[in-house]
């Protein structure tokens, strides 16, 4: 048997890094493009909100109780709260992490169908998301013509 090439031995461990490290399958801030709906108003710039929607496709591979859900989520944030402005990239980075926890929570609760699924994440996410961004809201698609975004644990 021949030695594998050195490049090869680099690649394979990069990959198995990779894995352990447990990047795969994290939700990206990237994932939530969040876009003006509302503009703040008035001489103390009160008001404001802003959305991000995406669909998020969650998997469990099992033999015995596989599951595949795309769940429609709208994150909406105000623009400034008690705390002080939310800035974009603040809202996309607690979305993200809020929405991992989320679904690691979903999956891991054994659900029977793709709705239970589905409706598991959304509820635990605006659970977690309310704890770190105070005001934001979690739901279905409701902002007509904001562009949507789907990630698939590429």
């Amino acid at each position: 048997m021949r030695a594998p090439k050195p490049w090869l031995l680099l690649l394979l461990l990069m990959g198995v890094a990779g894995c352990a490290s447990g990047a795969a399958g994290r939700i990206p801030p990237a994932a939530f493009q969040f876009h003006e709906v509302v503009s703040q108003r008035g001489a103390a710039q009160a008001g404001g909100w802003k959305v991000a929607q995406t669909t998020i496709l969650l998997t469990r591979i099992s033999q015995r109780q596989p599951i595949q859900a795309q769940c429609d989520v709208e994150i909406g944030v105000p623009l400034v709260n008690g705390e002080g402005v939310i800035s974009t990239l603040m809202a996309q980075t607690e979305a993200a992490a809020s929405a991992d926890e989320a679904a690691r929570f979903a999956l891991g609760a054994r659900p029977g169908t793709s709705a239970e699924l589905c409706n598991l994440f959304r509820a635990k996410l605006e659970l977690l998301l309310a704890l770190r961004l105070k005001g934001a809201r979690v739901r279905h698609f409701v902002h007509e013509g904001v562009p949507r975004n789907v990630w698939g644990g590429e």
